[in-house]
């Protein structure tokens, strides 16, 4: 045996989209780490294997909430996993007796077992049923969908984009309601489990799913953290494909998230730099909720100044719709930002601008 300790750092890869399970094996993964340098620091069998003893203890409260979990949405694939389960057990009291005897086991053999073991279950066994659970989620939301769906209503919503989008056809009032339903209906609805399914309804892009992604995603606004801003990103740059989505999302989702992490607005103005138009755009359109409270002036004006000459009449709209909800509270300052830069500014956003103006200013920006 290779006498080399390795201690487990948790990553993203490991999540398997449950906080509940997730926090779990963080926290056995917290007591290996305290076996590995029980081993480091040579503090001897006798704290060794009280540490070990203390994990496998929590280990069979784990496997009892796993197995629960699991037999709340009928997983089929339950006994064999309870199977791995009885044999780890099995594998661990064998060392845990070993060190009462006077042939303990080697401490290297023990923790390259358990690494190797709680690795592999996590990353190829426990990410099982977690696919199971959402593809079942997933199933039910279409079903639903599907039965709803109208020809005529997507030929007839297809006027509003330029771009191709698929769509079932279903008023956005319905599928509000189909959102809400489905939501009350989960049994596990922690920010991960939640995200894990708005993952999978944003990769479709149709139009309703992603709405349905949009909805659940701002429901969970008060567990917003700041590394979510990432999954934001990976959202909006790969499966968003039209103004619908993107607006739908960051007046709200990512809207949300900024005024819980005013911080974090500077990723909104990386946004703007980037060759998706979406993103473009979605740098502005995040900030107009806030606006609306006058929130955000000197970030909301930066993302305008990196917008400003932006050839793609998707981006023009957007930001000159944030410096228009702007004008609400802040006339004078929006006001002198048109006039200082209406040589340069697209007669899009400029008209979008001081839509909501008096006439008399209306009349000044616009002339030439």
């Amino acid at each position: 045996m290779d006498h080399k300790i390795e201690k487990i750092e948790w990553s993203s890869e490991m999540s398997i989209g449950s906080k509940i399970i997730d926090d779990d094996h963080k926290t056995l993964f917290s007591i290996y780490n305290s076996l590995a340098d029980c081993v480091l620091e040579q503090k001897g069998n006798n704290s060794f294997a009280e540490i070990l003893s203390a994990m496998t203890d929590y280990s069979l409260t784990h496997f009892k909430k796993e197995e629960q979990y699991m037999e709340s949405f009928s997983y089929p694939g339950i006994d064999g996993h309870k199977e791995f389960h009885k044999e780890y057990i099995k594998s661990v009291a064998f060392f845990n007796s070993r060190f009462l005897s006077s042939n303990p086991p080697d401490v290297y053999e023990v923790t390259h077992f358990l690494k190797t073991w709680w690795e592999n279950h996590i990353l190829n066994i426990d990410k099982k049923y977690e696919d199971f659970k959402l593809s079942s989620i997933l199933s039910i939301i279409r079903q639903e969908l599907q039965s709803m769906s109208n020809r005529e209503h997507a030929a007839s919503g297809q006027q509003f984009f330029k771009e191709k989008v698929k769509m079932y056809g279903i008023r956005s009032a319905d599928v509000t309601k189909i959102a809400k339903s489905q939501y009350k209906s989960l049994l596990h609805k922690d920010k991960s489990s939640i995200f894990g399914i708005c993952s999978k309804l944003f990769e479709s892009q149709i139009l309703e799913e992603s709405m349905i992604a949009c909805e659940w995603s701002y429901m969970k606004r008060k567990e917003f953290e700041e590394e979510d801003i990432d999954t934001f990103f990976f959202w909006l740059s790969n499966h968003v494909t039209n103004w619908a989505v993107c607006d739908t999302f960051c007046n709200h989702t990512v809207g949300a998230f900024a005024e819980r992490f005013p911080n974090k607005i500077s990723d909104l103005k990386s946004w703007a730099y980037n060759p998706n138009k979406w993103l473009r755009r979605a740098a502005a359109v995040s900030l107009i909720v806030p606006a609306r409270s006058g929130k955000f002036l000197s970030q909301s004006i930066q993302i305008c100044d990196i917008l400003l000459t932006d050839a793609d009449d998707m981006v023009q709209k957007g930001y000159g719709w944030l410096l228009k909800v702007l004008s609400d509270t802040h006339q004078k300052e929006v006001f002198e930002y048109v006039m200082a830069n209406k040589e340069s500014m697209p007669r899009t956003s400029l008209r979008y601008a001081i839509e909501k103006m008096p006439g008399d200013l209306k009349k000044i920006a616009m002339q030439k």
